[in-house]
């Protein structure tokens, strides 16, 4: 199991989300649809909070579409093509309804890295 950075950080100022990933070797060969969550809610994975609706979803043994009865913060596969990308969303889900994105991770070959927003984007230009 490796963590890894991207980029430099002077010490003292916070890591930018945007110059990390994260890596699991031994689950990259059987990564799929069913278990990226699992993988993606890994201890050392920087980018998931322990928090989550998803957690208890799991320590509760809940089926996993009990998430849209929930309220707070949650975990979701929005897209996936197989079997090199998968993009998580992270949200606060106010109602079944009704979600607010937070931030999106993009796991490319096992790697995963979070988004960037729009005004990063523009700003890096």
């Amino acid at each position: 199991m490796m963590a890894g950075r991207l980029g430099i950080t002077a010490p003292g100022i916070p890591d930018n989300p945007l110059s990390l990933s994260w890596h699991d070797s031994a689950w990259i060969p059987i990564l799929n649809p069913s278990n990226v969550l699992e993988y993606f809610s890994q201890g050392s994975n920087p980018f998931y909070d322990r928090t989550c609706n998803n957690e208890i979803v799991k320590m509760q043994r809940l089926n996993p579409e009990q998430l849209q009865n929930m309220t707070g913060l949650e975990y979701l596969l929005v897209h996936m093509q197989e079997p090199i990308l998968y993009v998580i969303r992270k949200q606060h889900r106010h109602s079944p309804t009704q979600v607010t994105p937070l931030a999106e991770y993009y796991i490319i070959a096992g790697v995963v890295y979070q988004a960037p927003d729009l005004a990063s984007v523009l700003n890096s230009r």
